[in-house]
């Protein structure tokens, strides 16, 4: 079974992501691209395939589609995704899921009475490295999962986007569109809140109509993890993730693809053998990251050039859509449902009262 699929903007995000995954995957065809802006759709359907739109609804009424991409800004998600359900056609929309709570709960309990699949993209979770962790995590290398802390460094100013002026309408502008990703991370390795949230803001710039650059929020999880997350803007650029189980601990440098990870047994660490051991694996940790990087930079060249197809894929976006699109082949809901996306909404209105 191919799946006819639809994809509603075609902007940077789809441009790089879901034309090139759609048209790649052997379960995925571009049936139709739709844009309020024709001529970019028209030239997205040029290189790829499918039929243009300017209007969801006339793609709608023409389409005979098994799967819709809503690649929009996030004021249209709820009302495209909407129509969709209503339509029996499963939906996968970008992050953020939905503009607010309300909107949210309102698409899930549309999707529940019509029994259409809704997923949200969260790349990040399929990234190679965080694939590796959650195994590692999964298989009890660690032990119980004691903390977890997410430290996103480096993010672009509130109010300066390469998106579009739409992330304007955000409380946190451009900064905030980014805002899910190291929160679901957080979520997925930890846990949700047992309870309430702790959340600081801060807002290093001076802009007359954005609320903060800087996040740091902490809570415990339902599982007992200490679960932090930072995200900061205008620092040197730093994505890292850190786990601290009853059995051991790792620390991710996602950029460079790198685990460093330490068992129990380790230390004590003012013996200077210990260090040097330390230091040697922490050198290994970080050679085995640049071979992976470079493996997967080179399968990702491969794909894109070749038009290849990889069950493996180190591209986040393409190995998400690939999954859903098995998923749906099952009739099975696909990975990141909206119970997800209402964990990750939860802690982005928490910031919105911080801030």
């Amino acid at each position: 079974m191919t799946l006819s699929t639809g994809v509603i903007g075609a902007g940077i995000v789809a441009g790089n992501n879901h034309f090139p995954a759609v048209a790649r995957n052997p379960r995925t065809e571009l049936a139709a691209v739709c844009d309020a802006d024709e001529e970019r759709a028209r030239e997205a359907t040029a290189e790829y395939g499918g039929r243009t739109y300017a209007d969801a609804a006339t793609m709608f009424a023409e389409e005979d589609l098994d799967w819709v991409h809503v690649a929009t800004p996030v004021q249209s998600h709820f009302d495209l995704a909407s129509t969709a359900v209503e339509r029996g056609v499963p939906v996968t929309v970008q992050k953020p899921a939905t503009r607010t709570l309300s909107e949210l709960d309102d698409l899930a309990a549309l999707a529940d009475d019509r029994g259409v699949p809704v997923s949200v993209v969260y790349n990040w979770l399929y990234y190679p490295v965080v694939r590796r962790l959650r195994r590692r995590i999964r298989d009890g290398e660690f032990g119980d999962v004691r903390s977890v802390r997410v430290t996103v460094a480096g993010e672009g100013r509130p109010d300066d986007t390469y998106r579009g002026d739409w992330v304007f309408d955000l409380p946190g502008g451009d900064f905030e569109e980014g805002l899910p990703h190291p929160l679901y991370l957080t979520l997925a390795l930890g846990g949700p809140p047992r309870d309430g949230v702790d959340v600081r803001t801060r807002s290093a710039g001076d802009y007359d109509e954005f609320d903060y650059d800087g996040v740091s929020l902490q809570y415990e999880s339902v599982d007992g993890a200490l679960c932090s997350t930072a995200v900061l803007s205008e620092s040197t650029p730093s994505t890292q993730i850190r786990v601290y189980g009853t059995e051991g601990s790792a620390t991710v440098d996602v950029p460079t693809a790198s685990i460093d990870a330490h068992d129990a047994e380790e230390g004590p660490y003012h013996f200077p053998n210990e260090r040097v051991r330390r230091g040697v694996r922490r050198s290994a940790s970080a050679l085995a990251g640049v071979a992976s990087s470079l493996s997967e930079e080179a399968g990702a060249r491969v794909e894109e050039r070749f038009d290849y197809h990889r069950d493996d894929s180190a591209d986040g976006h393409y190995y998400l859509f690939d999954r859903a699109a098995r998923a749906l082949e099952r009739g099975d809901q696909p990975p990141v449902p909206l119970s997800r996306a209402r964990q990750v909404l939860e802690l982005t209105e928490a910031v919105r009262r911080s801030a």
